[in-house]
């Protein structure tokens, strides 16, 4: 879920959300395959990877915003081999 489609002239940051919170919110998860535990592979609830490919195709616009920079110094903490793995599982479902 996305929200920024104005690039941020009505919000002041673009609402993303993982699987997780996805989850927490209501029974949208319930009957699906997607183990929205998981963040990489075929198995992996979509929204996890396609959350860091968001952020990481807008970065240049958004890093600045300090209402998500924790979110870009999670990013940068991980190893480039899991950046590679989220952002190629996002590319398999955005295929």
């Amino acid at each position: 879920m996305s929200q920024f489609a104005d690039g941020g002239i009505v919000g002041s940051k673009p609402y993303t959300s993982s699987a997780q919170y996805i989850k927490k919110m209501g029974p949208y998860c319930k009957g699906c395959h997607y183990i929205p535990n998981a963040k990489i592979g075929k198995d992996a609830c979509p929204f996890n990877a396609l959350y860091w490919h968001f952020h990481v195709r807008n970065r240049t616009k958004l890093e600045r915003n300090p209402r998500i920079g924790m979110a870009y110094r999670t990013w940068d903490k991980m190893a480039p081999e899991k950046q590679q793995a989220l952002l190629e599982t996002a590319e398999m479902n955005l295929d």
